[in-house]
């Protein structure tokens, strides 16, 4: 006789290769016991902040550095890290605003719309800074 389990569709979380998730739990872990306290992120506001820290970590990856100086941990742990904080966001937020409004509403924290001229072309939203932007 054998037995029979239903897995339709249920999630498989046997694909994930875990072992590439052990750098991005370091850098919880660091954030959580070292630097700030666990779920630490959850409350930062705004969540903007991780959208940028993926863009930095993207960037240092293609400029050919592989390990974030801060920690060592492979800037790739650190930009799924973050992915998970945007992706956690998202789903999370307030279904009652459009999309495109959310997400202009977490990339235009204070620090950018001090100095930066935020208006719009062909219906995107384009940042022009000052010209001691870099």
């Amino acid at each position: 006789m054998e037995g029979v389990k239903e897995t339709g569709d249920k999630l498989r979380w046997s694909l994930i290769p875990w072992e590439a998730m052990e750098g991005t739990v370091r850098v919880l872990m660091m954030g959580a016991i070292k630097k700030y306290a666990p779920n630490n992120w959850k409350y930062v506001k705004p969540q903007g902040v991780y959208l940028d820290a993926i863009q930095r970590h993207l960037v240092a990856i293609m400029k050919g550095e592989e390990f974030d100086k801060d920690d060592n941990e492979s800037h790739m742990s650190h930009l799924i890290c973050d992915a998970l904080f945007y992706e956690y966001a998202r789903i999370y937020r307030d279904k009652e605003i459009d999309f495109i409004t959310w997400l202009e509403e977490l990339i235009t924290y204070p620090d950018y719309t001090k100095a930066v001229d935020k208006t719009k072309l062909n219906g995107a939203t384009v940042y022009k800074g000052d010209d001691n932007d870099v």
